[in-house]
Parts: C-alpha cells; structure tokens; sequence
C-alpha cells in the first residue's frame, strides 16, 4: 500500500464517521384526542358483506420446455413462467348508519359499547403516557450509549491516525517503495485492525442510538387505530353491537316516575 491508498483508507473512515448520525429528537402533540369522523344521527345501523371478483397479475407456471442434444436426446428439461391475469374472489364488509357507511369506530362509539369505552380509554391514558416520555427515552438511549460511541471514535482515530502518519511520513520522502518494508506492513495491518475495531465498536453504539431514537420516534407519533382493538372491530361483533343498538332505539320510552308524595290535605 502506498501514500495515496493509505490516505484514501483514511479518509473513507473519516466519512463513514461524518455520515453515521443519530436521528434527531423526536416532537409530540401536546395534547392527544381522537376525533371520531361520524357523529350519532339517530338512525339505525347495519352491518353488510358482499363478495366480489377481482382480477391481479401473478407469475404462474406456463409450461414445460424440453432440451435435447445435438442427436435429438432427451436431456434435461426446463419450465417456463410468465405473467398472466389471474381473478380472485374477494369480501368487503361495513357498517352503516341509515345508508351512510361509518367507520367501525365511531359505530362503536355512537352505540356507547362498554367495552370499546374501556378499552378506548385504557389506549387513550397509553398514547399520552408514550407522548409524554417519547423524549427521555431518546435522551436516555442517546446518553446511554453516547461513551461507547465516544470510545469507538478514540480506538478508530488511533487506527486510522497511525496509517495516516505513515502515509504522510512516506509523502515527504522520496523513497515511497511500491513493496512496503516489513515495519511498514506491520504499521499498516496494524491500523487496520485497530481502526476497524474502533468502527465497529462505534458503529455498534450509533445502531444503538438509532435503535432507541426509532423507539421514542414511534412513542412520540402514537395513534388510534381500529387495528388496536382486534377483537371489537370484527364483522361479527359489529352485528351483536348493531342489533343491541338498533333494539335499544325501537323499545318504547320509559314511563315517567310517579309522584309517591301524598298530597297533603288543607
């Protein structure tokens, strides 16, 4: 390795420690509330399925190429694939209110569906939580594996500094042998190593930061969603829902209370 190759290998460590930066910290809402999109309207509700057909490309297996020699033998054989349009069968599902479809949580809201409101309250009281400590969990990873970091970057600014010392005590001379002696192999290999335990060791703490930067960028950027009520949210406890509901509407008022106060008599 001569001057110019050692100067190169240093300064693609250089680079690779430049570009290896943790993201930066994540932003939460102030205050998180889910808006439901469908409000009550007083009509009934219904839950309908339908099937339907549908048609997507897919690579199959179209046939079966045979190989012969040059006699004419069978040798081997081959298949042969391609893309055609295949049809599907498909099933579609919704809730509706009068004959405007509604989402399958607002349904669950407007019918006031115990379960779902615990439920919902329980994910409600998690996003804030996640929200609130979204930031001292990144100022925690960043913190916890900022001195590996550190201790990477020292390892690998030894490796690389001693190649690029050598490389630089071999441009000021004339002598740059194309052949390296024996001291200067050993120096060489030598750096390398040292240097590449550093990036590993600093590469291993910059995974860690994005790791934990990852993590309080999901906490920061929770959410409702139906996925997070599985089993509330199927086509089957929507009809149980929507029947208790719509029961619920047609049964008759209730009678007043009566007045158990006697009238006092003048």
């Amino acid at each position: 390795m001569n001057a110019r190759a050692s100067l190169m290998v240093v300064g693609l460590g250089l680079a690779v420690v430049g570009c290896a930066i943790p993201k930066p910290p994540p932003t939460a809402p102030d205050e998180y509330d889910y808006k439901f999109e469908h409000k009550k309207t007083g009509e009934p509700f219904k839950v309908e399925g339908e099937s339907f057909t549908y048609t997507t490309t897919e690579r199959v297996e179209l046939g079966e190429e045979q190989i012969r020699d040059a006699q004419g033998r069978l040798v081997g054989s081959s298949r042969i694939y391609g893309n055609q349009q295949v049809a599907r069968r498909g099933y579609s599902w919704g809730v509706y209110q009068g004959t405007q479809q509604i989402d399958v949580l607002s349904a669950l809201h407007i019918a006031r569906d115990r379960a779902f409101e615990d439920a919902f309250e329980e994910r409600i009281v998690e996003i804030r939580e996640n929200h609130a400590n979204s930031m001292s969990v990144y100022e925690k990873g960043i913190k916890d594996y900022s001195g590996k970091r550190s201790t990477g970057m020292i390892v690998m600014g030894v490796g690389y500094g001693v190649m690029g010392g050598w490389a630089i005590a071999a441009a000021v001379t004339k002598d740059d042998p194309i052949v390296p002696t024996a001291a200067s192999t050993a120096i060489i290999i030598g750096g390398l190593i040292t240097g590449a335990i550093g990036y590993f060791v600093y590469a291993s703490a910059v995974g860690g930061m994005r790791r934990e930067a990852d993590k309080a960028t999901a906490m920061a950027n929770d959410k409702i969603s139906a996925g997070d009520f599985p089993k509330l949210t199927t086509e089957a406890y929507l009809h149980d829902v929507a029947r208790e509901y719509n029961g619920r509407m047609a049964a008759p008022p209730p009678p007043p209370p009566k007045d158990t106060k006697k009238k006092k008599k003048k």
